[in-house]
């Protein structure tokens, strides 16, 4: 997954700006741009925070950097889930059964219980391909818009199209569009318990934080993709 910058914004009067961290080849490694000062993150990814990437610039890096989106998993082939069905203890059982009974001439009942895991494994694989689909149905209803600056002007687009520079506002409510560095932020806070597993919203800001691997939940100057604003 890459990162982008993001403005949030914890009150509809004020604004705070959080830069993308996915890294251009001229930018430091990801993980240390919470080390660095907000301005120098914004110089690193070449965007002013005042008025954003132009849309040229943006189109630019899109193309470069791909969409703002986690990598889907590999489908799986039809075979491979027609076999996965025998892993069932179940399955294996009358598998077992039937060609057993095969083996002993009593071939009714081994074609029957044959047939039997044939059923169910069809049956099984057209389970999961509706639960699939039900998922797939609804994470394409379930669009993140993101607030970003470009060309000096703030537009709504889907969190797909951000990319690394893009300053994006946020405020409370939101959910986070992208992983991101803070440039301006006031009373910020994010609930990241899906993330880090911290049951309380936490506290951010704008000051860098020192120090070689530091955990994602100290990580104060930094926001994450899906997690929540709740101030």
């Amino acid at each position: 997954m890459e990162s982008r910058p993001i403005r949030s914004r914890s009150r509809p009067e004020r604004s705070s700006p959080v830069p993308q961290l996915t890294a251009t080849p001229e930018a430091p490694a990801e993980n240390a741009w919470y080390e660095l000062p907000g301005d120098q993150v914004a110089a690193s990814l070449e965007v002013d925070p005042a008025h954003g990437l132009t849309a040229a610039e943006a189109a630019s890096r899109l193309q470069q950097y791909g969409p703002n989106k986690f990598a889907e998993g590999k489908t799986e082939p039809r075979w491979r889930a027609f076999v996965r069905q025998y892993y069932d203890a179940m399955q294996i059982v009358l598998l077992v059964a039937g060609i057993g009974s095969l083996a002993i001439k009593q071939w009714g009942t081994g074609l029957v219980l044959l047939l039997l895991t044939i059923f169910n494994a069809i049956l099984g694989m057209h389970q999961e391909g509706k639960a699939a689909a039900a998922v797939a149905a609804l994470q394409k209803m379930m669009f993140i818009k993101a607030k970003v600056h470009r060309d000096g002007e703030l537009l709504e687009v889907n969190a797909e199209e951000l990319v690394p520079g893009d300053i994006v506002s946020i405020e409370a409510g939101d959910i986070i569009p992208a992983d991101g560095r803070l440039l301006q932020a006031s009373t910020l806070e994010v609930a990241e318990a899906a993330l880090t597993g911290e049951s309380l919203p936490v506290s951010k800001g704008v000051d860098a934080v020192g120090g070689e691997d530091v955990p994602l939940g100290d990580r104060t100057d930094m926001v994450f993709m899906n997690t929540n604003t709740t101030r």
